[in-house]
């Protein structure tokens, strides 16, 4: 398996894992280092990182069914150095009825391999992907 291949096959085993709510799964694609530059928020740096996308995610879970979907444009391997960029939708169908809403964010991760071998993501910036539904509609 090329490297590329297997940030893309991470991308994939994080996606199922988001969908179905697993967060031990989600956060092993979290470099210890991380830093979270989210669109519209300070950064955060290691567990404050963790901890504010844990929390996003359980807030996307707790109120609604989110189905994330990604498209990767680009992943460029760069020895034990990687970056890919592309765009997300996350669908948020309200536990109770109602509007179904919807996230759309453009991404950029750095990516690093491990002491252990594994490919991590070490920086991530998003935002709005033009079309005015990015932060808006995560839940609160």
């Amino acid at each position: 398996m090329t490297d590329e291949s297997a940030i893309r096959a991470v991308v994939a085993d994080f996606i199922a894992a988001y969908n179905a709510g697993d967060w031990e799964r989600m956060q092993q694609v979290l470099a210890d280092d991380i830093v979270d530059m989210s669109g519209g928020s300070v950064t955060r740096v290691g567990q404050a990182a963790r901890e504010f996308f844990r929390s996003r995610v359980e807030a996307a879970h707790a109120r609604s069914r989110p189905t994330l979907s990604v498209s990767l444009d680009e992943v460029q391997v760069f020895g034990d150095w990687a970056f890919d960029r592309g765009s997300l939708v996350v669908e948020l169908k309200p536990r109770n009825g109602g509007e179904v809403t919807y996230i759309r964010q453009r991404f950029l991760e750095i990516w690093k391999r491990s002491a252990a071998g594994r490919w991590q993501v070490c920086r991530i910036m998003d935002n709005d992907d033009g079309s005015g539904h990015a932060g808006a509609d995560l839940p609160k």
